[in-house]
């Protein structure tokens, strides 16, 4: 298993009582916004797509909080010493198995821990069900963020807003800036702590959170073993595209 881990630009380990932080805190910020902010927004007549940038207000905190971290640090803003915290490396040969991995990975254990464990999630889910204003915002096949999709093209401008934010977002602050960290302190079993808590960090939708974690495991081993985040760019943005679809066939129905 690799573990070349770049200790350059003072790259600090991160114990577990801060990483517990580091998981905790956006968790916590997603039940915040989630079940908090947004219906009381939502209470007051503000529109469904000005909330839909309130939730997903997360994300760009992800994606800002990763690029001052990495500054905070000491490291310039170039390609090449981007390229090298973040381990972005180059995409050759076998590495695109790594990624049709990741990709087909993730989709078949969170299918078969739905399958597997539908009554479980089941009672979870009626226990702590997810924020109605999700689906108000959301929509369904024939609406999004309040509007109807069919002929709305600019609703995929939207999303991809989301898209963007979402995917980069969470790679660059989980993999890019908190792995190396955790990997000063737990070597070869970070992929153990990371997937862990990376699954936690979903508790603010608990039956997803179980769903996540075979998936969150599976990533994380691949992280360690790789040292390639472009492998999790892809996949991620290959499994949101998914979702894509339902706004793309909305639009064109």
């Amino acid at each position: 298993m690799k573990n070349n881990v770049n200790t350059s630009h003072a790259i600090q380990p991160m114990p577990l009582p801060i990483a517990l932080l580091f998981f905790g805190i956006p968790m916590l910020l997603f039940v915040f916004v989630q079940r908090v902010v947004a219906p009381y927004l939502d209470s007051l007549g503000v529109p469904p797509l000005a909330n839909f940038f309130v939730l997903m207000s997360p994300h760009i905190l992800f994606f800002f909080g990763a690029l001052i971290a990495y500054r905070m640090e000491g490291n310039p803003f170039t390609r090449e010493a981007f390229s090298q915290r973040f381990r972005l490396n180059p995409i050759r040969g076998k590495t695109w198995g790594w990624v049709a991995l990741a990709v087909i990975g993730e989709i078949a254990l969170y299918l078969l821990v739905y399958v597997a464990g539908k009554p479980i999630l089941k009672i979870i889910y009626d226990a702590v069900p997810d924020p109605e204003i999700l689906n108000r915002v959301l929509g369904d096949s024939t609406t999004f963020v309040g509007y109807p999709l069919s002929g709305n093209f600019w609703l995929l401008g939207i999303y991809l807003t989301y898209y963007f934010f979402n995917i980069l977002g969470e790679e660059f602050w989980w993999r890019g800036y908190i792995f190396p960290r955790q990997e000063l302190v737990h070597g070869s079993r970070t992929w153990l702590v990371h997937g862990v808590l990376w699954a936690g960090f979903h508790l603010f939708s608990p039956y997803n959170a179980l769903m996540v974690l075979p998936g969150a495991l599976l990533v994380s081993w691949i992280a360690q073993k790789q040292q390639n985040n472009w492998i999790f760019l892809i996949a991620h943005a290959a499994i949101n595209a998914l979702a894509m679809l339902r706004i793309i066939s909305g639009i064109l129905s």
